[in-house]
């Protein structure tokens, strides 16, 4: 999964170039030189929690430094995107790290620290991410002015939209279940379509026929149901069954409750982090969880944000809008001449 990642996004970087004519080369004379000419501004985007991230992530940073690259704060980049006309570095870019977990210190920290870069680390405020992470390195970190601790939301999750049911608790661990807001982990329980909270109305599944399914489960082995060839057709008929003899009771949250959930999400989780961290802390940018957004969002974002990043591909020029920033998704499978594609058009 991770080779053919790496090969599609490499066919997209070239495919960039040739479509818009690709002129760019770097801002070789320095980005402010000319004031007619506006090269893009890219900001990498990079999870510490993937397998062999140290690795390249410090391969990167020797070719960055080798190739004179410097990184700029988010508030250069702003001003460049609101057309202030900062001065720029000639190679100016940023480095991000999304989902706070323990290695934005261990190994993120040191190796900036290592060849004099910033970055900004992006964290969530849930009890299943601070529990395992802590919060403690935030202050240090933050205070250094090495690696910027912003927001990510509160639980960064996942919630269930509608009545259709795409599979069935089995006792697999999947790595994005604990994300899952409500859902139930009992053996056989009903998994429906999903989508990014922020964007969506979540829906209450009917409990009835979640206990219609689990006691289905018990009642017929337990753990040894799932071994059945065809166990996921029993569930559905069992679905089937329920809902052509009973009204199903399932609900969708209100516009308040949709509201309310969005704002612990988005200005409770800023709260939490600034408290973390002391005295002086503003939070002031926020990375869209799974780099999912609306127009909702964002106008709720203006209240108290100055930007939020996206995980759309590109780079940033003057005049683009500073609650969709562009960033460049950087995986372990990157080497540095996959970043040369985009950061030197080669």
């Amino acid at each position: 999964m991770r080779t053919v990642f790496r090969k599609i996004s490499i066919v997209l970087l070239v495919g960039f170039f040739f479509l818009t004519g690709a002129p760019w080369e770097g801002p070789k004379g320095g980005a402010s030189a000319d004031s007619s000419f506006h090269p893009p501004v890219f900001v990498l985007l990079y999870h510490p929690w993937e397998e062999g991230f140290e690795d390249t992530f410090r391969e990167h940073c020797i070719w960055l430094r080798q190739m004179g690259f410097e990184t700029i704060s988010i508030e250069i980049l702003v001003d460049y995107m609101e057309g202030r006309a900062p001065i720029l570095p000639p190679r100016p870019f940023l480095l991000t790290f999304d989902d706070g977990t323990i290695e934005n210190y261990e190994i993120v920290y040191p190796i900036l620290q290592e060849f004099g870069y910033q970055g900004t680390a992006f964290v969530m405020t849930g009890p299943p991410f601070f529990q395992s992470t802590d919060r403690k390195w935030w202050k240090e970190a933050d205070r250094s002015n090495v690696l910027r601790i912003e927001n990510h939301s509160h639980t960064h999750s996942l919630i269930f939209t509608g009545p259709k049911i795409i599979d069935f608790y089995s006792g697999e661990n999947f790595e994005d279940y604990f994300l899952i807001k409500g859902m139930d982990r009992r053996l056989g329980a009903p998994i429906y379509e999903l989508d990014a909270e922020l964007v969506r109305y979540r829906y209450t599944p009917d409990r009835r026929l979640t206990d219609r399914c689990v006691n289905y489960v018990a009642q017929n082995g337990g753990e040894a149901f799932f071994k059945r060839e065809n166990w996921r057709e029993e569930l559905q008929q069992v679905v089937e069954n329920f809902r052509g003899s009973t009204a199903e009771r399932g609900r969708y949250e209100t516009d308040v409750q949709k509201g309310l959930r969005i704002q612990r999400e988005i200005f409770h989780s800023k709260r939490m982090i600034e408290q973390a961290i002391g005295p002086g802390k503003k939070v002031d940018y926020f990375a869209y969880p799974w780099g999912i957004y609306d127009e909702g969002l964002i106008r709720q974002l203006e209240k108290s944000y100055r930007g939020a990043f996206t995980s759309d591909w590109g780079g940033n020029f003057p005049g683009d809008d500073p609650y969709r920033i562009k960033r460049v998704v950087v995986t372990s499978e990157m080497n540095a001449e996959d970043l040369a594609i985009f950061l030197l058009g080669e």
